[in-house]
């Protein structure tokens, strides 16, 4: 696996390059097809995965039972956050949206090395970390403005 694309990845960022050889063993390789389902709503999660190429689509059940796509993510995106952290089932169906690379840090992968070598694992958690809270802040800016439109419409 290329090691300059590694270190492309914004959650790798903090790590040397020893760091970055140990991490690279235990990245995983999986190519999809267009439309091809990488994981289904419900399913067991099994790892983070990071898009090297390609795009894919995040589709949630609505209550009538038809998939609405959330959004969409291009390389360099990251899926599979919750999953991968608190080992909860998949909460949204994924879809290559046209021929996708992913790597993939298997969780059991990262359990293993967090108890051989928890630096980097503590250094991956924090750029972790560090995505989820602008990704709630997004969430946050979104629901705001959604609110603000509800109230300004029923005046």
């Amino acid at each position: 696996m290329d090691g300059r694309l590694i270190e492309d990845i914004h959650i790798f960022r903090g790590l040397d390059s020893s760091e970055m050889g140990i991490v690279k063993n235990i990245l995983r390789i999986r190519e999809y097809g267009s439309n091809e389902v990488i994981y289904r709503e419900g399913d067991l999660g099994d790892g983070l995965s990071i898009i090297i190429k390609g795009r894919i689509r995040i589709k949630k059940m609505t209550v009538e039972g038809d998939q609405f796509c959330i959004t969409t993510l291009g390389e360099g995106g990251i899926f599979g956050i919750l999953s991968f952290l608190d080992g909860s089932r998949h909460d949204a169906t994924i879809v290559a949206e046209q021929p996708t690379r992913l790597m993939l840090l298997r969780k059991s992968d990262f359990d293993s090395l967090q108890q051989s070598n928890p630096l980097i694992t503590s250094k991956i958690l924090r750029e972790l970390s560090i995505h989820l809270a602008s990704m709630v802040r997004n969430m946050n800016r979104q629901y705001m403005d959604l609110m603000h439109l509800m109230f300004r419409k029923s005046k």
